[in-house]
């Protein structure tokens, strides 16, 4: 479905003929070296999809993706790339100093972001790559920003996305949850660095003339594969599988006959080993349960991912799902998993996404139920959504009742966020 919007993008987006050409120097085209191209897995391409869409959209290959792999500027830093990997193969003794030659330099990030801004008001193609980005709204926070503005930010995600995977899965810094998101080896295992290693190989094997990103973006995307930490890519794509009966639902709804398009429970992980679910979550799921026999929303959203404790094998919202379905007697078609988020702030911003994807009216208001604990933290949760995610993915929030907010979608939500890879 996400795809179908590019191929909308396309159809809806022409070449701009009015933009000036850029008065910078002029790129000289470098000649490219026969090399391997490298081949994405299923998996591989929904990380890249949802932490690194810039990438993504360049990956489907196209006259925007010629013009980069032909760029000058874009060689030479490949060139240094394949330089620091083929050291770093040779001298590194543990996973830390490999990750760091993997890393984007603060050099290299502004001068590829100079050449981006470049790129977008002298060559057509990636001018309407940056088009299509913002139609898309991978990138809603800078949408509103010039073309030259937006490609850099959006090029500076990516890159702070490829540095915290190589920091966190490769030498081992903690992230912002070390508890739940940390790197499952130490940087010095012996048998790790042996995969690392072996991963490097087949990173260097891509060569420099092909896209100056793809070593970087092949290294992380192994780093979070080595350390099993698929969780970003389960379950996708959302509209089918365990929602595919919601989802059709979603398409034949009178939606004027319910206050709310929906119903969220944010997740309670149980917090012990072998444990798939505790009384919070059946808690929570009693009181939506409550409210969807009232009819206010024809759907309910469970939330909460593969979270506490530490690589649990339960979901919290697979785990919800059969309790409200087969314990609360709650139809199949109007239960909704949302099985990726980690955090109680992006419960709430996931939940707002699945409101887009399901073509659930945005303006129509979302009914958020938990204890009333969690409820009175959400109330009060806005300065934690900025200083983790960076922005509110809803507009206004009314607490209802000791139990209930209510909020009204934002497409901000799409908003990708790079120190989240298991949930950007």
């Amino acid at each position: 479905m996400l795809l179908c919007l590019v191929t909308l993008t396309a159809q809806s987006q022409r070449r701009k003929t009015t933009r000036s050409k850029s008065k910078a120097r002029t790129t000289k085209t470098a000649k490219s070296t026969k090399t391997v191209a490298p081949s994405y897995t299923t998996a591989q391409q929904v990380q890249m999809r949802k932490s690194f869409y810039l990438l993504y959209l360049l990956e489907r290959k196209g006259d925007a993706h010629d013009a980069i792999v032909k760029d000058a500027v874009f060689n030479q830093i490949a060139k240094d790339r394949q330089a620091r990997l083929t050291a770093a193969y040779s001298q590194c003794g543990d996973a830390a100093c490999i990750g760091k030659a993997l890393e984007w330099t603060a050099d290299e990030i502004q001068e590829v972001g100079e050449e981006f801004k470049r790129l977008a008001v002298s060559n057509a193609d990636v001018a309407e790559t940056v088009q299509r980005l913002k139609v898309v709204d991978r990138y809603p926070l800078y949408t509103e920003s010039s073309d030259t503005a937006f490609i850099r930010k959006a090029w500076q995600d990516v890159a702070a996305g490829i540095n915290h995977i190589c920091k966190v899965y490769l030498e081992g810094v903690p992230p912002r949850y070390p508890r739940i998101d940390s790197i499952s080896f130490r940087p010095s295992d012996p048998a790790f660095v042996k995969q690392v290693k072996t991963a490097v190989q087949q990173i260097m094997a891509v060569g420099t003339g092909n896209a100056f990103y793809r070593q970087p973006l092949l290294g992380s995307l192994k780093a979070l594969e080595i350390n099993g930490r698929d969780e970003a890519t389960r379950y996708e794509p959302l509209y089918k599988g365990e929602n595919a009966a919601a989802f059709a639902k979603s398409r034949r709804m009178n939606w004027n006959a319910y206050r709310f398009s929906s119903i969220m429970v944010p997740g309670s992980g149980p917090g012990k080993a072998g444990q798939s679910m505790d009384s919070m979550g059946m808690f929570r799921c009693k009181l939506a349960a409550e409210q969807y026999r009232d009819n206010v929303a024809p759907f309910i959203i469970v939330s909460g991912g593969h979270v506490h404790p530490y690589k649990t094998p339960f979901c919290e919202a697979i785990e919800m799902k059969k309790y409200m379905v087969s314990k609360l007697g709650i139809p199949d078609s109007a239960v909704i998993i949302e099985p990726h988020a980690r955090h109680t702030t992006t419960n709430i911003r996931n939940a707002v996404r699945l409101v887009y994807l399901f073509n659930m009216p945005a303006s129509k208001p979302m009914l958020i139920v938990s204890d009333s604990f969690q409820s009175l933290a959400i109330e009060k949760m806005a300065a934690r959504f900025i200083n983790e995610i960076g922005y509110l993915p809803y507009t206004g929030l009314e607490r209802k009742a000791t139990t209930e907010n209510i909020i009204l979608p934002d497409l901000k939500a799409w908003q990708q966020d790079p120190e989240d890879p298991l949930d950007p």
